[in-house]
């Protein structure tokens, strides 16, 4: 192949394109084209046999430099998110391809680093995400004001009705109507319970004044009382977290016991809430023994049955920027994972 060809095509692609010599010592650049240099601000003589490395800066926490040092080292490809610095120190998120150009004995001679700033993509996800949040905080803020509407009033009401129909008893009884009585008195204590109950499920006011671990264990025992047994686990995080966070979790668990009672059938269900081993992360595991589904197709059944159940926990767990996982089988039980960080998006 014509080189000058080559090395004039690069240099008109509007990618940036970075080319490593993967046969010297700490690969260094041997190429890079125009725009890279308009990414970056450096020329090609500032950058001509340094390691790519010096884009991190001082910046060098960063999961994608382990996925980069794996692929070199195993001479394969690899793509990952990193933060570059360009030559004036403004911060860019650089979305690197990474790939083995191979050499005539077979080996591996270049690795070709394909560029694109994804600063802006960025910036704009980060304000959808912002502003999703901010709807989930406002839909909560309405729950717990019509769940107190519910409490305070609703159901105040509901119990002076029946402390009237108490007062009302001797006329009832004077009248023979006594199981008119019983009858009404049992619909208002049944209306209170419901009313209760609903208020409980808008906004649980424990989550506020006790925080995770004791509305969880509370929610449990409510919902899973005369059915499968059950086993809770709060261990390695500290007694409150962040109110997004504690409120998050607990509408996964709360839809995760919701669909174990109407579909699984299960003897068995297990909740764990545990810290993770860096301090970090929150680790939610929610397992039963029940009838279990095709997990691998999950999507597909939940848009065909219109149950948006497992949607709502992924997209909660997605804005909060953790990571969710279903394992489950047809007669193997069903596992939901979710990690999620415990300093959240927005915390200051």
């Amino acid at each position: 192949m014509d080189l000058t060809f080559l090395y004039a095509f690069l240099h008109r692609s509007n990618s940036s394109v970075v080319i490593t010599d993967a046969q010297a010592d700490d690969h260094p650049i041997v190429f890079v084209n125009t725009a890279f240099e308009k990414m970056t601000g450096y020329t090609s003589a500032e950058v001509l046999g340094r390691n790519c490395r010096f884009l991190q800066g001082e910046d060098r926490d960063q999961p994608g430099r382990q996925e980069i040092a794996a692929a070199l080292a195993e001479r394969r490809d690899c793509e990952c998110l990193l933060r570059n610095y360009r030559k004036n120190g403004e911060l860019f998120w650089n979305q690197l391809y990474v790939f083995p150009f191979g050499s005539q004995d077979g080996g591996v001679s270049h690795f070709v680093g394909v560029q694109h700033d994804v600063t802006l993509e960025r910036a704009l996800l980060g304000r959808v995400e912002a502003m999703a949040r901010d709807l989930i905080q406002a839909q909560e803020s309405e729950r717990k004001a019509l769940s107190r509407e519910l409490h305070d009033e609703l159901g105040q009401r509901l119990s002076a009705l029946n402390l009237l129909l108490h007062r009302a008893l001797p006329l009832f009884e004077a009248g023979g109507e006594t199981g008119l009585w019983r009858q009404a008195e049992q619909e208002v204590t049944s209306m209170v319970g419901l009313v209760r109950d609903i208020a409980v499920a808008l906004r649980p006011p424990d989550l506020d004044y006790f925080g995770l671990e004791a509305t969880v264990r509370q929610l449990l025992a409510h919902r899973l009382a005369g059915g499968p047994a059950w086993v809770f686990e709060y261990v390695g995080l500290p007694a409150r977290l962040a109110p997004m966070l504690e409120i998050s979790v607990y509408r996964i668990v709360q839809e995760c016991v919701t669909n174990i009672v109407r579909h699984a059938g299960a003897h068995q269900v297990v909740v764990e809430i545990v810290g993770g081993a860096d301090g970090r992360e929150l680790e939610l595991i929610v397992r039963d023994d029940g009838r279990g589904f095709e997990a691998a197709a999950w999507r597909e059944q939940s848009a065909r049955r219109q149950r948006a159940g497992l949607f709502g926990m992924e997209e909660r767990v997605q804005l909060l920027r953790g990571s969710f996982a279903i394992d489950s089988a047809p007669g193997r039980g069903t596992r939901i994972t979710a990690v999620l960080p415990l300093s959240l998006p927005g915390d200051a």
